[in-house]
């Protein structure tokens, strides 16, 4: 008996389904192809990475993801159940869809005040630590951009809003400065500049 009337017999199918294999085979190719051209790119540069390293990282990932997925696939138990049929789907996001064809006029709402107001901080503040850090330097104008957001968006109480804003901006200048090489900018304030900020 072939092989193949075996697997009938038995109720297991020889291959997983079409669609989970071609998916899997598109996550690794994909992935080949970001990795070898982020290698194009240089990887590593003189002052830290290149520009290849990010879209390295990516690739790496997405051949992980994919090879993660086929062994899934292949331990996977086959059984011979057929497949249920689905109901036409009713989630809120088709129905946002399908009502974005429908030509019923509806015009899209603006912002309340209070909207436009935090809009406005979050400009502001990115506009001001663009405006700052040549001289106060990454450390000191990030965590002043941070702490303001977070303090009139964000509704937390100075205190957190500090203590967030300090914390996420060491852990940022950690993983740039210190393990990825590369220079953040550094105060022109010579006071700030030899305290490392």
């Amino acid at each position: 008996m072939s092989r193949s009337r075996s697997a009938r017999k038995s109720g297991k199918p020889l291959y997983p389904s079409f669609c989970a294999n071609r998916t899997t085979v598109d996550s690794l190719v994909v992935g080949l192809a970001t990795v070898t051209m982020a290698t194009g790119y240089g990887v590593t540069a003189d002052p830290g990475v290149g520009a290849g390293f990010l879209p390295l990282v990516g690739g790496l990932g997405m051949i992980l993801g994919g090879a993660m997925w086929a062994i899934q696939l292949i331990r996977a138990p086959r059984t011979s159940t057929p497949q249920p049929e689905l109901e036409p789907a009713t989630s809120a996001a088709v129905a946002f869809l399908s009502s974005d064809n429908e030509e019923d006029g509806d015009e899209a709402e603006l912002p309340d005040r209070a909207g436009w107001i935090r809009i406005g901080v979050v400009v502001a503040a990115i506009a001001g630590a663009a405006l700052v850090l040549p001289t106060l330097g990454y450390t000191l104008s990030m965590a002043l951009m941070l702490a303001v957001v977070l303090t009139f968006v964000g509704k937390r109480t100075p205190l957190v809003a500090v203590g967030v804003a300090v914390a996420t901006t060491f852990a940022t200048r950690l993983v740039f400065d210190v393990w990825l090489g590369t220079a953040l900018p550094a105060s022109s304030i010579p006071l700030l500049a030899d305290w490392g900020l």
